[in-house]
């Protein structure tokens, strides 16, 4: 029993931040050039969330849902699972999270109640741009080979960041956190630990 107290979080983290970040460059490879796709998904959403149309929550929630079903299925099903043997509970999560996703932001249209005061636009805005405008950068910034960066709609850890930035922009339904929170966590870990 003493030896369980011995373990720490590294050790059940069976990569190296090598191979993990050579993931993003060998998938960044092969999906050029969607990431032309993902520059129009976020200027769409941000058009959306400043015309406040009747429209706008349904076009935001739709480019989510897309997002996290392609983030589920193209890195952490079909990529992230080389190195990690639970990424397919990772993919499920996110598939999970998009159906949510439908459930209140496309079929109930709940994503129209936008955030009123100026500290709660300021904090939305300041996470959507850390997300989808900071988020590529810090490649760069960690002295990580430019292609290893990561993109909103296409990687993770941008693509739950601007979800939480959304969801906050929009007052969503509590439920649309849990798995977005979660991912925080877990993702957190993980890269402390590398």
């Amino acid at each position: 029993m003493s030896e369980l107290a011995s373990y720490r979080l590294s050790d059940f983290i069976l990569f190296t931040a090598t191979a993990y970040y050579r993931q993003f460059e060998l998938y960044n490879q092969a999906i050029w050039p969607l990431h032309i796709v993902a520059i129009v998904f976020a200027l769409l959403i941000f058009y959306a969330l400043w015309a406040k149309k009747v429209w706008s929550g349904r076009l935001i929630a739709l480019i989510l849902v897309i997002c996290w079903v392609w983030v589920a299925v193209a890195f952490l099903y079909q990529r992230f699972y080389q190195i990690h043997v639970v990424a397919d509970w990772y993919a499920l999560g996110f598939v999970l999270q998009a159906g949510l996703i439908t459930w209140h932001g496309v079929i109930r249209n709940q994503f129209t109640h936008f955030v009123r005061n100026q500290l709660g636009i300021i904090i939305c805005s300041g996470l959507l741009f850390v997300a989808i405008i900071f988020y590529p950068f810090k490649t760069y910034i960690s002295g990580r080979s430019w292609i290893q960066f990561e993109m909103f709609a296409l990687a993770p850890d941008p693509t739950v960041l601007a979800t939480l930035a959304i969801l906050f922009f929009c007052n969503a339904s509590v439920v649309l956190y849990v798995i977005p929170i979660i991912w925080i966590l877990i993702s957190s870990m993980t890269l402390s630990v590398m």
